[in-house]
């Protein structure tokens, strides 16, 4: 529970003091597909550096889901977004792998910022195909898995990769 307490910190103190001066967030996110009126879902959202960004730019005809598994990320994206006043934004202490969210429920998945997943990344995919509605958005910060999993290459900006479903439903 310590290590997991410190692990989010650093990460915190990195996203909430430094990383705005190298990245933004706006800016990545609307390359890797993110726009007005959609329904996202934000995996590893951590201290929730894409997470407020990404409830402003979808609007409130649309919506945010952001996962982690860390309990501490996830009671601090809650009260930044209580703070802020954002209401299209819901955080969630969950396994990407098992999301619970409903099959075809989602417009476009981003996973920015995500290195590794336990278990390997297989499984995620699987629930992302799943949760993604037919024609949905995979967005990742550079290249986490091979293509050939469901997904094919849509769009590459920078280090922002889209992916779109293959049909296989």
């Amino acid at each position: 529970m310590r290590f997991e307490r410190f692990a989010f910190n650093c990460i915190r103190f990195v996203h909430e003091t430094m990383y705005g001066l190298f990245r933004n967030p706006e800016r990545a996110l609307r390359d890797g597909g993110v726009a007005s009126g959609m329904h996202v879902l934000e995996v590893g959202c951590g201290p929730g550096f894409f997470t407020l960004p990404a409830a402003k730019i979808v609007g409130e005809n649309g919506s945010v889901c952001a996962l982690d598994l860390n309990s501490y990320a996830v009671e601090h994206v809650q009260r930044k977004a209580k703070q802020a006043g954002v209401k299209n934004v819901e955080v969630l202490q969950v396994d990407a792998a098992d999301t619970g969210q409903p099959v075809e429920s989602f417009d476009l998945v981003f996973l920015f910022g995500f290195r590794r997943a336990i278990g390997g990344m297989e499984p995620i995919l699987k629930e992302m195909h799943r949760i993604l509605k037919p024609g949905g958005i995979l967005s990742t910060e550079g290249k986490l898995f091979d293509a050939s999993a469901g997904f094919e290459l849509r769009t590459k900006k920078g280090r922002i990769i889209q992916y779109t479903e293959r049909d296989s439903r």
